[in-house]
């Protein structure tokens, strides 16, 4: 069994949503107590992205560009109130494009300062720096008095390179150490890990013994002009966005274990470049991000911080004045959340069916005697699931459902509901399903996922390698209200209306 670390799920978002969020900070936080998993460390929140390299430290408040972003006492208040209020930890990312060492210093010391004692887990230095394109920053930062310069007259970088990019990492720790020698360092934040493995071996080199936690970013598919072909429905249910997209991490994973260094993802989400309308806001992503999360855990990563900007459709939520706006997305967080809890650790599980399916199962033990399922079925047919476990005990499942794949609302999961104020609406229902010879069958409905938990015998799971067998019959057809039955065992009640 392979332990889920303690502050696995995480969100990431931009310095500038603080502001925004801030006459809805009540909401926020309920927000954030939904995916913090009970009993498993705190929430980490990683706060930089695109606006690291725009955010200035200026208590003064002295003139910026319209393309700067200040950080000032204000911004410190509102996530001391937000640290203190739900006990979460923070990652604060450096301005490494427009900023120099000793200002960026400045900024980390007056975080540390005026945050609660021990909040901030790391700083990350830069963001995305193997994607840095000088001429895009020239057209960011043009204007007669900032043409091509920072605010703080520093000329930007020509180029970055794996190595430039480990001296640079160099130059902040020696900084850093001055004022925060106890917070450690994490980075490159690397945009595409997959084909920029060499600035790890560059930073292992070059400035890694100031290195504490390896950091990469991963988006399965992009919204970005040239690269809309790939952000589709169907590509998000498929296996490549989840096992295959973990799978190709696995080097980076390796690398930094070989190091001797925890990987965490920064930043995750299913569509980058702010997501695309019609499949970053609809259930497909509800389904793909828990299959997505216990990949990437299975794959080694350490920790994953799902992308939250305030303005973008790709964002499980949203807050207005209006209230909540709770997209397909934050649903699947939730039943992932729920899924994790105190102590728990990934169960081994074998499948067996006889055809092809697009199904993923998951079992998790939590504490010593509890054993979560999650089946996710991202297919167009319902199927009947029979689980072999070593439990005797009824066990309850709750259904994560929605209208399609495609749907942006009507989500349920438990039978409920999120209202604009953040609270669960409806009558909540969860089936009791018993064992039987077999075991416990428990039908899942077509692109919908369930959790079932149940309570095993004491000890059953506590070996490690211990696993947990699990047999499909064959899907049922289409559209039917009853699966068919397998074998001889009696009938199962009747499939919940989607």
């Amino acid at each position: 069994m392979t332990p889920i670390p303690r502050s696995y799920l995480g969100l990431s978002t931009e310095y500038w949503a603080l502001p925004q969020w801030s006459p809805y900070m009540p909401l926020l936080e309920r927000v954030l107590s939904l995916v913090r998993v009970a009993g498993a460390g705190p929430l980490v929140l990683r706060v930089g992205g695109d606006s690291a390299d725009h955010s200035f430290w200026d208590p003064d408040a002295a003139p910026m560009p319209r393309w700067a972003f200040t950080l000032a006492p204000p911004w410190l208040h509102q996530a001391s109130e937000l640290v203190r209020r739900l006990g979460i930890k923070l990652i604060l990312d450096l301005n490494l494009i427009t900023d120099s060492p000793s200002t960026a210093a400045r900024w980390a010391r007056a975080a540390e300062t005026s945050l609660p004692h021990g909040s901030i887990i790391a700083f990350e230095v830069g963001n995305e720096p193997d994607i840095y394109s000088r001429a895009d920053w020239l057209a960011i930062t043009a204007g007669r008095r900032f043409a091509g310069r920072s605010p703080l007259n520093r000329p930007l970088p020509a180029t970055l390179t794996a190595r430039s990019y480990a001296a640079d990492f160099r130059d902040y720790a020696e900084a850093l150490e001055q004022v925060a020698p106890h917070t450690i360092l994490a980075g490159p934040a690397l945009a595409n890990p997959v084909a920029h493995k060499r600035w790890l071996t560059a930073l292992f080199a070059g400035g890694g013994h100031s290195l504490g936690l390896v950091t990469i970013h991963r988006y399965p598919y992009s919204a970005c002009v040239r690269a809309r072909a790939g952000a589709t429905i169907a590509h998000l249910l498929s296996a490549a966005a989840t096992t295959g997209m973990a799978a190709a991490l696995r080097p980076d994973v390796e690398a930094a274990h070989d190091a001797g260094r925890p990987l965490r993802l920064t930043e995750l989400n299913s569509v980058n470049c702010g997501g695309l309308p019609g499949v970053s806001d609809a259930f497909a992503t509800a389904l793909w991000a828990p299959d997505a999360l216990f990949a990437l855990l299975r794959a080694g990563v350490d920790g994953v911080n799902l992308h939250v900007r305030a303005d973008t459709i790709n964002a499980p939520f949203a807050l207005t004045a209006d209230g909540l706006d709770a997209r397909p997305l934050l649903y699947g967080l939730i039943l992932f959340a729920r899924a994790l809890g105190p102590r728990a650790r990934l169960v081994t599980v074998t499948t067996h069916h006889a055809r092809p399916l697009n199904l993923s199962v998951w079992g998790v033990r939590v504490g010593s005697d509890t054993l979560h399922v999650v089946l996710i079925d991202k297919s167009r047919r319902p199927v009947r699931v029979t689980l072999r476990l070593p439990a005797t005990a009824n066990a309850s499942v709750q259904r994560l459902l929605a209208p399609s794949a495609s749907a942006e609302t009507g989500v349920t999961l438990g039978g409920r509901s999120l209202g604009r104020d953040g609270l669960w609406q409806g009558a909540a229902t969860h089936q009791t399903v018993a064992r039987r010879a077999a075991g416990y069958m428990v039908d899942v409905g077509r692109q919908s996922a369930s959790l079932l938990s149940v309570r095993v015998t004491p000890g059953a799971l506590g070996a490690p390698g211990a696993s947990a067998a699990l047999t499909t019959a064959r899907p049922s057809i289409t559209g039917a209200r009853r699966p068919r039955a397998a074998g001889r065992g009696p009938r199962a009640a009747r499939s919940p209306r989607r």
